[in-house]
C-alpha cells in the first residue's frame, strides 16, 4: 500500500516540478515572499509545543494537518481528531526517512497554503478557511482544468495516504494486517501473518 502511494506521490511531484511550479514556490519562499511560520494557523492544526519537527515547518505541518483531515474519510478523520493516529507527526517522520521528497513536499504544501487563483482556487491561506471551504478547494483542485492544479491535489492526497496508512496505529480499524505481517499487525485480535498480508484486499 505504501509503495503505491509513494509512486503516486513521486509522479505528481515530478509533474509539478517539470512545469516549474515547485521551483517557483521554493524561490518565493527563499526570497521571503511566502511566510513559513505558523502565523495565524488555528491552534488545533499547529504542532504541539514539545514536538521537534525534523522536516516540516510549523506552517507546512499545519497545512498538511488541515488537508489530511479533509482528505481522509470519516473514520480516518475521527482517528486523527482523537489523537489515535498522529498523521502530521507521522508525515514529518516519514519525510525524514525519504529525503528526496522533503523539499518538493514542503513546496507543494506551501503552494496549497499560499497559492493563488486560478491555480489554487482561493483568496486566503488554506489553513484560515472553514472546513467546508477547504473541502471546496480540494474538490476544485481535483477536477481543475489545469494539470498543475490536479497534480498538486494528487500529490497532497498521495502524501496523506502514505503518512496515514504507513502508521501502525491506522491498521487495526481498517483491518489491514500491515506490510508482510509486520510487528504489531493484528487481525481480529490475533497476530497477523505474512499470508494475511498477501491476501489483504487493498481495494476494500
Amino acid at each position: 500500500m505504501s509503495l503505491h502511494h509513494e509512486h503516486e506521490l513521486r509522479r505528481s511531484l515530478a509533474t509539478l516540478d517539470r512545469r516549474g511550479f515547485l521551483r517557483l514556490t521554493g524561490t518565493a519562499a527563499a526570497a521571503g515572499l511566502l511566510p513559513v511560520g505558523c502565523g495565524a494557523a488555528p491552534e488545533p492544526l499547529r504542532p504541539p509545543p514539545e514536538l521537534e519537527l525534523a522536516v516540516l515547518t510549523p506552517r507546512t505541518y499545519a497545512t498538511f494537518q488541515a488537508a489530511a483531515l479533509r482528505i481522509l474519510g470519516p473514520e480516518g478523520r475521527a482517528r486523527v481528531d482523537s489523537g489515535a493516529v498522529p498523521v502530521a507527526r507521522r508525515a514529518d517522520a516519514r519525510l525524514a526517512r525519504l529525503p528526496g521528497f522533503a523539499r518538493p513536499v514542503q513546496q507543494a504544501l506551501l503552494a496549497l497554503e499560499f497559492g493563488v487563483w486560478p491555480l489554487v482556487p482561493k483568496l486566503r491561506p488554506f489553513t484560515s478557511l472553514s472546513e467546508a471551504d477547504r473541502d471546496t478547494v480540494l474538490q476544485e483542485l481535483m477536477v481543475a482544468r489545469w494539470d498543475l492544479s490536479r497534480a498538486l491535489f494528487a500529490g497532497v492526497r498521495s502524501f496523506t495516504w502514505l503518512a496515514f496508512y504507513s502508521a501502525p496505529e491506522s491498521h487495526g480499524p481498517i483491518g489491514y494486517p500491515g506490510p508482510f505481517g509486520g510487528r504489531g499487525a493484528t487481525i481480529g485480535g490475533r497476530g497477523a501473518t505474512i499470508a494475511d498480508a498477501m491476501t489483504y484486499d487493498i481495494e476494500s
